[in-house]
C-alpha cells in the first residue's frame, strides 16, 4: 500500500479519504447493495457505479465549515440511502436523459448522489445537477467544498 498522492487529488482530499478509512486498491463487495436496490426499486447497477462503490462504498465524511467556494457538508457513499426513493432517482434520470444509479447522499441527506453509466456524478433531490464528470472529481468537489 502506497502513501503516494494519486494524480488529480489535492493533499486535503487524500488526507480526508485516508481518515475515512479509504486506502489505495480498496475493494469492498457490492453484491448486497446491488441485490437490495434491484429488489426494492428495480435499479440495475452499471459498471461505473460498481467500480466506484467497490472502492469508496461505505465511507462517511463528516465535513463542515468553509470550503473553497461553498461550505463543506457531510456526505456518505452508501447506495442503500436511496432504497425507498426509486421514484426520485427515476425522475432525475429522466431529467438528465440517462439512467442514474444511487451512490450516496450529501448535505445531511438533503441531496442524493447518483452516477451515470459514463461515470458522471450528479446530485440533487427535487432537481438534479452535474457535480463532476467522474467519481474522483466528485469526491474532490465535495471534500474541498467547491461548486
Amino acid at each position: 500500500m502506497s502513501d503516494e498522492l494519486p494524480p488529480g487529488w489535492s493533499s486535503l482530499t487524500y488526507c480526508v479519504l485516508r481518515a475515512a478509512a479509504w486506502y489505495p486498491d480498496r475493494s469492498v463487495p457490492t453484491g448486497e447493495w446491488e441485490k437490495a436496490l434491484h429488489e426494492h426499486g428495480g435499479f440495475e447497477m452499471h459498471d461505473a457505479a460498481r467500480r466506484f462503490l467497490a472502492e469508496f462504498g461505505g465511507l462517511e465524511f463528516r465535513l463542515k465549515g468553509p470550503g473553497r467556494t461553498m461550505a463543506r457538508s457531510p456526505f456518505r457513499i452508501d447506495p442503500l440511502l436511496a432504497k425507498w426513493d426509486f421514484e426520485i432517482i427515476d425522475l432525475q434520470s429522466e431529467e438528465v436523459g440517462t439512467c442514474l444509479y444511487p451512490i450516496g447522499d450529501a448535505d445531511r441527506g438533503n441531496f442524493y448522489l447518483t452516477m451515470a453509466a459514463d461515470g458522471a456524478v450528479h446530485h440533487g433531490m427535487d432537481y438534479v445537477c452535474l457535480l463532476a464528470d467522474n467519481g474522483d472529481k466528485a469526491l474532490e468537489e465535495l471534500i474541498e467544498g467547491r461548486k
